[in-house]
């Protein structure tokens, strides 16, 4: 009976130490147009995990031959802790271009003990109680969340930006398969309409993001997965 019990915590610890690795994930990115989808550059999500922490950036930018037309890029950057199975946000700043003009340059500070946020060491916002997650760790968020609550059908969120705290509902919108790869794969369909956010994510890479349809403004977006690794 010891040794079952034994057996049973160890391979618990296993998946709880397991459940988020590091990985590099490139996407393919695409402009939604009058003209229909049209690739336009290419992106790249990159999650590094060592010693309880976590760094997770993503690189968009626009082809050379499209800069002429519309020169784009976006490198957003994400760090928090991971303790007890439970990932906790710290630091988020981003970095878009649009133009030849910057569209957005900013950093937060998330202070998850009293509930609060910085924009640039300035401004703060509080919540009265729960977690704050950044734009970017958002990803992360669901895909822990999936796995640790497979019946739940929607996730609630404080998510945290340049204007502030806003609660976001992600909603289970059921299972799909597309092609990924060249390969049909079965995935879950979340959506968020506030955020103009539809993605797509599969239990084949992690529960990541394997399609990602974003509204920015004007502009309508695609991320195609391209490749995936894990890394040791």
């Amino acid at each position: 009976m010891k040794r079952c019990l034994l057996f049973i915590l160890i391979l618990f610890f296993s998946i709880t130490v397991q459940a988020m690795s590091s990985y590099t994930a490139s996407y393919e990115l695409y402009s939604k147009t009058d003209l229909g989808n049209l690739k336009v550059g290419n992106a790249k999500f990159e999650l590094t995990v060592a010693n309880n922490a976590y760094v997770f950036s993503s690189v968009a930018t626009t082809d050379t031959l499209w800069k002429a037309l519309y020169d784009y890029s976006r490198n957003e950057t994400s760090i928090g802790l991971i303790e007890d199975n439970k990932l906790t946000g710290s630091y988020y700043k981003i970095i878009e271009n649009q133009a030849n003009s910057v569209a957005d340059n900013y950093e937060i500070n998330i202070y998850p003990d009293e509930y609060y946020a910085s924009l640039n060491n300035e401004i703060k916002w509080k919540i009265g109680s729960g977690e704050i997650v950044d734009e970017l760790s958002i990803y992360l968020h669901i895909s822990e969340d999936i796995q640790k609550f497979p019946d739940k059908k929607v996730f609630t969120y404080h998510i945290v930006g340049k204007k502030g705290i806003r609660e976001q509902k992600f909603t289970i919108d059921g299972n799909e398969t597309i092609s990924v790869r060249n390969k049909e794969v079965e995935t879950i369909r979340i959506i968020c309409p506030e955020l103009r956010l539809i993605f797509n994510v599969s239990k084949d890479y992690n529960f990541m993001p394997v399609l990602i349809n974003k509204t920015n403004g004007k502009h309508k977006y695609i991320l195609t997965l391209k490749e995936f690794k894990k890394q040791s």
